[in-house]
């Protein structure tokens, strides 16, 4: 059993899976827009601790694993230098993530972000077993010449693997077996598993971050180290002032601005990647200069899902903007 980490964990605080930008055309990649959202993101402005590339929102198994890479290098020449990068490496085999490991370091990314491959369902030493040989693998990677290790973080989303839900200690055996492995993002909504996890390991070791941004605050009050929220590609200020306010022990600010924040997530909930990505497009698209300010005019087009999955109409677009356009004027403000 190992009690150190062998490389820092991610930085504490907020960080945003960014979404993926297609041509409405061509059903390509849309590099030259999504240059100027990840610029956007990671400008100190924004204030982000860091980007996480090809998370779930980013629609990764979408993309052919050439995709992944370029999206993967553009964020790096993208972003400044020294800014965070996290990897999402996630597959359906061991050696697919390791494909997907190995283009993520060599596009320079900090830190990995690992599903349990369970598309046929996975049995606990499964699980283990192969989180185990991912964090073998990124040390042999860290061990060849001009290359350095990557930080490991675990992905518990049983929305997306087959109910498969990683409880506490299961997490914490991953985490004391492999010294690589320094943090956890949970998108299962348990703030019980945070304050387990957060009593059993300092922060210098491993970091908990929940996965959604309506429970940061949930989540920080037990010892959590931030969230990795598909919420912040609408509102990344709002959500960073929320975890700035709190760790700053300006508590009841900081609840007042999140409860607001939560009652503007929830009205996307139902509407799913579509939705966060169509309400990513209406207000941070026009931030980072993507598309133009005032109107909704083709937004949902330029912001919709890859095929074939249908983009979102105007319909839902004139109701996202009704919904949210008061937490827009406050990210302006902020």
């Amino acid at each position: 059993m190992t009690t150190a980490a062998s490389v820092p964990p991610p930085p504490s605080g907020l960080w945003v899976p960014s979404i993926t930008i297609f041509s409405p055309t061509t059903d390509t990649l849309d590099l030259e827009s999504q240059s100027l959202y990840y610029q956007y993101l990671s400008s100190p402005a924004v204030g982000l601790s860091g980007l996480l590339i090809l998370g779930t929102n980013a629609e990764p198994f979408l993309l052919t694993r050439e995709e992944r890479a370029s999206l993967l290098r553009l964020a790096r020449k993208t972003v400044p230098p020294g800014f965070p990068i996290m990897a999402g490496v996630s597959g359906h085999s061991t050696a697919q993530v390791k494909e997907f490991i190995r283009d993520a370091q060599e596009a320079g990314a900090d830190h990995i972000l690992v599903l349990p491959c369970a598309y046929f369902g996975a049995k606990p030493n499964v699980i283990e077993g192969f989180f185990g040989e991912v964090s073998n693998y990124v040390k042999e990677l860290g061990r060849e010449k001009g290359k350095r290790e990557m930080g490991v973080v675990v992905y518990n989303f049983p929305g997306v693997t087959n109910g498969t839900d990683l409880d506490s200690e299961m997490i914490a055996r991953i985490v004391k077996q492999n010294d690589n492995v320094v943090g956890v993002k949970l998108t299962c909504g348990s703030v019980a598993k945070i304050t387990r996890l957060a009593a059993e390991f300092k922060p210098e070791r491993f970091r908990v971050f929940g996965g959604q941004s309506d429970f940061l605050i949930g989540g920080l009050s037990v010892g959590g180290s931030g969230c990795i929220a598909a919420f912040g590609n609408v509102f990344p200020k709002v959500i960073g002032r929320v975890y700035r306010l709190w760790k700053e022990g300006r508590g009841e600010e900081a609840l007042e601005l999140h409860r607001m924040a939560s009652l503007g997530e929830q009205k996307l909930k139902s509407l799913g990647v579509a939705g966060t990505k169509l309400a990513a497009g209406i207000f941070t698209g026009v931030k980072a200069g993507v598309v133009k300010e005032g109107g909704l005019e083709g937004v949902e087009v330029r912001f919709g899902m890859r095929a074939p999955y249908e983009a979102l109409g105007r319909g839902e677009s004139e109701r996202i903007w009704e919904g949210l356009r008061g937490l827009d004027e406050v990210e302006r403000g902020l």
